[in-house]
């Protein structure tokens, strides 16, 4: 009998995984900062709008900021900000006058209209970002509701609560999402700090797991040497729970059946997790060279 050999090429896609990025990226020093290309997406009860700063506009000799706030479908808002010394004001233009919006100074126990810091190195934990050293401020309303207000140096408001809960959070874009999600790995594999760690351990030990189980069966050599290809999906449980082969080899039905066999029996996978923490199923293709000789 012919021997062949099994080696596994491609595992594909692992999905990227980089925390950092939206976790920790800034613009400047501000706890509230005002610069053009200023963007952050926020919950607001059970809204959600994006903040951004596009533009800027002078009055009366003072140079403002145009910060919008677009809840979609028509719906948004403008406020004319700007910062001196680190204190932000407001410009009500119906009265022509300024407001203090934020005094963002690290000083604890610092008053100002209806607001107060009550906090210097706050934390808050949110489903995509573990915060700390954070500004926090209680506001006061007239009537006599409260909220807290958190705020990140260099990124500015990350949260909002309220006696009934969490009020609002700052939420990655599209492709901060993708960067924040968790990919795929076995067990052996997730305590790997690097994405492409995690890929090529993964990919290491689905490889040895296949050609270990190959090495126990007997199976008749095929006539054709070439590529097997397998599309895998994982549940969201992180169990093999389909495989599926995409092309076939003259005289390797039995070495495809038998590796069908082999990947449904691979251990339980710690699950890809969206930039929220869910954990949600994965498509894998396997692409597996079958040699004779």
């Amino acid at each position: 009998m012919k021997k062949y050999i099994i080696l596994l090429l491609l595992v594909c896609p692992l999905l990227n995984f980089g925390q950092s990025y939206f976790c920790n990226k800034s613009f400047g020093n501000s706890y509230f900062p005002l610069e053009i290309g200023f963007e952050k997406n926020i919950t607001w009860g059970g809204s959600f709008y994006v903040e951004s700063i596009k533009e800027k506009t002078e009055i009366d000799g003072k140079e403002y900021f145009k910060y919008n706030q677009d809840f979609g479908n028509g719906k948004a808002y403008e406020l004319l900000l700007r910062n001196q010394n680190d204190t932000i004001y407001f410009f009500n233009e119906k009265k022509k006058e300024e407001i203090v919006f934020l005094i963002a100074k690290p000083e604890k126990g610092i008053k100002w209209g209806a607001g107060k810091i009550i906090e210097i190195d706050g934390s808050f934990e949110t489903p995509y970002c573990n915060y700390e050293n954070l500004l926090v401020v209680e506001n006061k309303y007239s009537n006599g509701e409260k909220d807290k207000r958190y705020y990140k140096q260099g990124l500015g408001l990350v949260a909002i609560t309220n006696k009934k809960g969490i009020n609002g959070i700052c939420l990655p874009n599209k492709e901060e999402s993708q960067l924040l999600m968790q990919p795929l790995s076995s067990k052996n594999c997730e305590n790997e700090s690097e994405k492409d760690r995690i890929k090529e351990c993964t990919m290491k030990f689905i490889n040895s797991y296949i050609i270990e189980k190959l090495k126990d069966e007997k199976i008749k050599a095929p006539k054709e040497e070439g590529m097997l290809n397998f599309k895998v999906h994982i549940s969201k449980d992180g169990q093999v729970n389909k495989v599926e082969p995409l092309n076939s080899l003259t005289g390797g039905n039995q070495v495809k059946k038998t590796i069908v066999k082999i990947i449904k029996t691979l251990p339980k996978f710690n699950p890809t997790k969206t930039a929220d923490k869910k954990a949600v199923g994965t498509n894998l293709k396997l692409s597996i060279p079958i040699k004779t000789k």
